[in-house]
């Protein structure tokens, strides 16, 4: 029985976000320390990510990219994600509000750069207004999921950016 692509996708996210076993039982039921963990003095806190939607319900493309951004977000519930979502629907009528949106979250440039396209998640840095990474509609979610995970972990010894 061959499992289908998306399962074997959502499989390798969770396994993703798993990975890092630190504990090991021994025989004897004893708990051991891995020898894949890293040190307890390696291990930093997650750098802050904010997943900026750039949405309207009017993009064939938000409509297949924006479910999987819904069912990330569960996953990143107790980390520094901040989900930012720029709702262009209405953008005639909203454009004030999403400007003071892109300015309450530092993400004046991003938005400048950006108003008005859709059908993006750009993960940028908090810090700097950096765009990271950008995902679209053919992102699986294990993709989306395993990309912010990355990007929480940039600046971590070993984890390449």
């Amino acid at each position: 029985m061959t499992l289908p692509k998306s399962l074997i996708n959502i499989i390798a996210a969770i396994s993703l976000l798993l990975a890092p076993a630190v504990w090991a039982t021994e025989p004897g039921g004893n708990l051991a320390q891995s020898q894949t963990a890293p040190a307890y003095d390696q291990v930093q806190e997650d750098q802050p990510v904010q997943a900026v939607m750039f949405y309207s319900n009017w993009c064939g493309a938000c409509q297949v990219l924006d479910p999987k951004v819904e069912a990330a977000k569960p996953v990143f519930a107790d980390r520094p994600v901040d989900f930012v979502r720029f709702d262009f629907s209405f953008a005639m009528v909203k454009g004030k509000e999403l400007q003071s949106l892109a300015e309450e979250k530092n993400l004046a440039n991003i938005y400048a750069k950006n108003k008005g396209k859709v059908g993006f998640l750009l993960l940028v840095d908090p810090d700097t207004e950096t765009v990271l990474d950008v995902l679209t509609m053919r992102d699986s979610l294990a993709v989306i999921i395993a990309t912010i995970d990355k990007r929480l972990q940039r600046g971590k010894s070993g984890v390449q950016n």
